[in-house]
């Protein structure tokens, strides 16, 4: 068996992600030595997290490092001695499922983030996530070590591997990786032509695992239509990235950038992700997103073929939340909802210490706090009690799982962790349900007036766009580190890399231009929304009814001059969008040459640009651009990653943040585009090459 000779320098080789056939070219920017030394160090921990190795440098950090006896070099030495406290009563153990949304498990997350973030040098840090690695739960340490080189001074700009290269069991069904146990405990592949009929392959060095998303088994009713979408591997790491960014547990004095609008990011995110499943679900024919009622039977199933530890729970159709077992939580859930609703009708109130007067735009942010149960909260009220979070109860409730055997030990739900809740059809109708309590919010503001969204001087007379085209085409990610190796293995680092090939939905690039008739000269910024034309029945839409649909595309500032102005923007350079995420074995390549790459250094917030459009249909499926341009002020200071994301000081999603008065936007500087989406080649990606008995097999020409 060929075997791949990974240097003790370069073991993230083994984590290596996408080869395809042609790479989607990324930017790259020059780091100095010491950061590539933090880079490599960070790099080392994240391989083989299931598995210690007794070679390795780590694990002889991990044994002489004593945290009690270095408590002068945290920064906090309350927080190192909140965490020893639960160390030494007994913490989670290794080889034992981690969710945040456990008590017990997320104090002891919280307080091993505490002790990452307090270290006081890289060094300290460092030693301690070693300590880490070898001492506490895997799952644990990866989820509290990924969030704390995020947020740590020292760490700005450090590259992180994609989610799906830490955890592939989130991302590929249990088939797959039966087949790659198969193909380890066989050493190899001992009959290749029966292998590839079962999708597996040997190329280029490593395996290759053939494989396709959830068909109807999972999805049952016509929802497996979508498994393309709420499976995909970059939007399942986006919502990852979300939280990591925004953790709902964050003190304040820790994340004082985005304090004074953590609330209205919630509500951005979660309009912006819901309204463009929503876009998506129109493309497949299924339509509205459908609502339940705690007190009924949910009609929506989900059987997810997915292992961490133990198979995940399935929720059958017309599942009913057991009333007896669950009495209090769906008391809770019901008493918070209505909570909100009194606040509605009072309209100004005073709650959680907080004067709130909802006629005021930055009310927002204590409407996204309230839902999100965050600890911006109760800053004013006291300690936060996160058993009594909404989100955290629905998830709970609606994942089906029985009630855990103890604090330990229960089976997982997909709604259990953020890098699988995409995946369940219900997470979609929960936050469609949060967010309508948003929109009764928003109904409150005064909707803009017209001379507020006139532009004077300015005029859209036109906005072209090219064919909007959509296809699926293959990619191949790294699935190395699901797999266990031999102590041999590693100590010299030589094995067989292993990796899932997958169609995927992509657009190809396009350019949208519009032109502008200016009096005046100027910044002015520009705003691109993409919406829906007709309902899910075909009927036709009014903004009014639909301005909670639209997602925006772009969001830039252009210099305007006086005459005709042509404004060419190319969907590469989309604000809100970021390429895939660059293997980590090119990523040490480029170490090596001291860069890194720029967007997955500054910008791994933002949605894959491959799902920038919805998918259409062969035919072409209507859609509807909105245009906006109007005068620029500025912003406010921001430091990164603010600054990339920020352009002016304007409410997130303006002018369409609240419910509009549609005659005021028939205005000079608004241009609605009436658009239709095209999709080639098949339809639905299970149509593909996998599984082999499909009768119609297609070979994507497009990379």
């Amino acid at each position: 068996m060929k075997t791949l000779l990974v240097l003790a320098g370069l073991v993230a080789l083994a984590m290596s992600g996408a080869v395809p056939t042609e790479t989607v070219p990324f930017k790259t920017k020059t780091v100095d030595a010491e950061f590539v030394t933090k880079q490599k160090k960070i790099f080392e921990l994240f391989f083989a997290p299931s598995q210690i190795s007794k070679d390795a440098e780590y694990y002889k950090i991990a044994k002489e490092w004593s945290i009690e006896a270095n408590i002068e070099n945290y920064t906090n030495k309350k927080a190192v001695e909140d965490f020893l406290v639960l160390y030494k009563h007994g913490v989670l153990p290794r080889n034992h499922v981690f969710s945040i949304f456990y008590e017990k498990q997320r104090d002891e997350a919280i307080a091993l983030f505490h002790l990452f973030y307090y270290a006081k040098d890289f060094e300290t840090f460092y030693k301690t996530a070693a300590y880490a690695r070898v001492f506490l739960n895997e799952g644990q340490f990866l989820y509290a070590y990924y969030i704390a080189i995020i947020h740590r001074p020292d760490t700005k700009g450090i590259v992180l591997p994609a989610p799906y290269e830490l955890y592939p069991e989130f991302f590929v069904n249990s088939d797959v990786l039966y087949r790659m146990y198969r193909t380890k405990m066989q050493g190899g592949i001992s009959n290749p032509d029966f292998a590839s009929e079962y999708g597996i392959t040997f190329e280029n060095d490593y395996y290759v695992y053939n494989t396709n998303y959830s068909n109807y088994w999972t999805y049952g009713d016509e929802e497996y239509k979508l498994s393309y979408f709420t499976e995909d591997i970059g939007l399942n790491s986006y919502y990852y990235y979300f939280h990591s960014y925004f953790p709902f547990w964050l003190e304040g004095d820790v994340f004082t950038v985005w304090k004074d609008r953590r609330g209205e990011v919630y509500y951005y995110f979660y309009k912006q992700l819901i309204a463009r499943y929503y876009l998506e679900r129109l493309s497949n024919g299924l339509g509205e997103i459908p609502e339940f009622s705690w007190t009924k039977p949910i009609k929506t199933g989900y059987i997810p073929f997915l292992t961490y530890y133990y198979p995940f729970i399935q929720r059958p159709d017309q599942y009913q939340i057991p009333y007896e077992s669950n009495v209090q939580e769906l008391q809770f859930l019901d008493a918070y909802e209505k909570t909100f609703l009194q606040y509605l009708e009072r309209g100004r109130f005073k709650a959680y210490n907080q004067e709130v007067d909802f006629t005021n735009s930055k009310s927002v942010n204590f409407v996204g706090n309230y839902w999100q149960s965050n600890v911006d909260l109760y800053e004013k009220f006291g300690p936060r009690n996160y058993h009594r979070s909404y989100e955290v109860t629905a998830r709970r409730l609606l994942g089906a799982s029985p009630e855990p055997v103890d604090k330990y030990s229960y089976i997982p739900t997909v709604l259990d962790f953020y890098q699988t809740s995409l995946r369940d059809p219900v997470f979609y109708q929960l936050y469609s349900r949060i967010l309508k309590y948003f929109i009764q919010y928003k109904e409150y503001l005064a909707p803009y007036t017209q001379d507020l969204l006139h532009y004077v001087g300015v005029k859209v007379t036109d906005v072209k766009v090219d064919k909007l085209v959509t296809f699926f085409e293959y990619f191949d990610f790294d699935v190395t580190n699901s797999v266990f190796f031999a102590p041999e293995q590693l100590k010299t680092y030589k094995f067989t890399p292993y990796k899932v090939r997958q169609p995927r939905i992509n657009h190809k690039p396009f350019t949208l231009t519009v032109d502008v008739k200016s009096e005046i000269e100027g910044d002015a910024v520009v705003k691109v929304f993409i919406g829906p034309k007709y309902n899910g029945e075909g009927f036709p839409l009014t903004l009014e009814d639909n301005w909670m649909n639209f997602v925006e595309l772009d969001w830039f500032v252009h210099k305007l001059t006086a005459g005709q102005n042509k404004i060419e923007r190319s969907s590469t350079d989309f604000l809100f969008y970021k390429e895939d995420s660059v293997p980590t074995a090119q990523i040490w390549k480029l170490l090596e040459q001291n860069k890194v790459p720029t967007h997955m250094s500054t910008e791994a917030d933002f949605m894959p640009s491959r799902l920038m459009l919805p998918k259409g249909t062969k035919g072409g499926f209507p859609y509807q651009l909105f245009v906006v341009v109007y005068p620029y002020h500025g912003k406010e200071h921001t430091s990164e990653p603010l600054e990339s994301f920020i352009v002016d000081n304007k409410p997130f999603g303006y002018p369409l943040d609240r419910p509009v008065n549609e005659p005021y936007f028939i205005q000079p500087n608004m241009y609605f585009k009436d658009v239709f989406i095209y999709h080639e080649d098949e339809i639905y990606p299970y149509q593909s090459n996998y599984p082999y008995y499909v009768g119609h097999k297609t070979t994507y020409t497009k990379f």
